[in-house]
């Protein structure tokens, strides 16, 4: 079993980098300027200049108590599902008597499409994305506009856009999914390079992954970038050829099957850390643990983030939820109800993972990641993985 130590705060590698992307200013500060490209004045500056209307949130994550009430409704696009998100809403709707949010679920991609589409007349407040990738699609069409400072600050430069457009809220990591009742071993015994995981004959037939998710293009995208395009075309094509990996459409779907341990389950699977941490918080004695690879795009950090569009009617309601987000109670509580990693440098990992820097998960500007991955999808489609 992996050594399950507390996350005492993360500020490793820098995923994000620190340059601006196109259409961007180098303005940092929350003092309304907002950026190039749509992010101008106007509603834009309205988000910004929005005063806290209690204590503003910093990264020692200040409590909810100290923060103002929330009260008015909100339109939020998730491109998160419900199972992984909607217990929050629920959180603060039932903290808040006169709080509501509208919710509209669908993929990463389709929400940025529409949202697109939809453009100034969008009836959305906020979009809350699976990944980075679709936010910095929404910010390059200046669909977004700048935060207030206190809620760029109280984000490490790592989990956030460089220009305050978007901040993470929760983190997460590839990780390699395994049932420990039928693994003839521990975590010990997993290749620490995932090129392997195409060659080893100990995963054939009994490996899993998700190849329809916006995180896995994103690790496709990201292993072509530090491996070369042909070596992941090999690994692809190996995977769907030699190994006959078993395709799931959803990660807890995956996780569960994993779990359960059954003659037609996956032994093993590629996905991301908080499907496992889930099952693990609920029973810490299931049959399910991680290992990891290192320094490669099998182990690649990642953050679930949200943006806030141009057009607001409450933009201190919008950015007072925000803040709610990244409290101490809200990281707590996705922490410990979808086992993620908190993002607030004052709020302690406390579950069934092992803490981030016993990961080492390579440097990637995860801001160079497009809205739908395309590349990454048509290398998939080509090699015939897919579901």
């Amino acid at each position: 079993m992996v050594d399950r130590r507390r996350f005492l705060g993360y500020t490793g590698a820098t995923l994000f980098g620190t340059a601006a992307l196109a259409g961007c200013t180098d303005d940092e500060n929350g003092d309304g300027e907002g950026a190039d490209g749509g992010n101008g004045d106007g509603a834009a500056g309205a988000l910004a200049e929005a005063e806290p209307l209690g204590e503003p949130v910093d990264s020692t994550a200040v409590s909810w108590d100290d923060l103002g009430d929330l009260e008015g409704e909100l339109t939020i696009y998730s491109g998160r599902t419900p199972d992984q998100i909607d217990a929050a809403f629920e959180a603060l709707e039932d903290e808040y008597e006169g709080f509501t949010v509208s919710r509209n679920y669908a993929d990463n991609d389709v929400q940025v499409n529409q949202l697109i589409e939809e453009g100034e007349a969008t009836p959305a407040d906020l979009f809350y994305s699976q990944d980075p990738g679709a936010l910095n699609a929404l910010e390059g069409e200046g669909l977004l506009q700048e935060l207030p400072g206190d809620l760029v600050d109280a984000v490490p430069e790592s989990y956030r856009h460089p220009d305050g457009v978007w901040t993470g809220v929760t983190g997460r990591t590839r990780s390699i999914q395994f049932n420990t009742e039928r693994w003839e071993g521990d975590a010990e015994d997993f290749p620490t390079d995932i090129m392997e995981y195409a060659t080893d004959e100990r995963f054939q037939g009994v490996i899993a992954t998700r190849p329809n998710s916006g995180t896995f293009r994103g690790f496709i995208q990201a292993m072509v970038e530090l491996e070369g395009e042909e070596e992941t075309r090999e690994w692809v094509r190996a995977m769907v050829e030699e190994q006959d990996v078993q395709l799931f459409e959803g990660g807890s779907d995956q996780a569960e099957a994993v779990n359960r341990g059954g003659d037609d389950d996956p032994i093993v699977a590629l996905g991301n850390s908080y499907y496992a941490a889930r099952i693990l918080n609920e029973d810490p004695d299931a049959p399910i643990d991680l290992a990891f690879t290192e320094n490669d795009a099998g182990c690649l950090f990642s953050v679930a983030g949200v943006g806030v569009l141009n057009d607001l009617e409450d933009p201190e309601l919008v950015a007072e939820f925000v803040r709610h987000l990244l409290a101490a109670e809200g990281q707590e509580f996705m922490m410990e109800a979808n086992g993620e990693y908190p993002v607030v440098e004052g709020v302690d990992y406390v579950g069934e993972l092992p803490d981030l820097e016993e990961i080492n998960p390579p440097e990637f500007d995860l801001s160079d990641f497009d809205m739908d991955l395309q590349e990454a999808q048509n290398l998939l489609d080509e090699e015939g993985m897919t579901v």
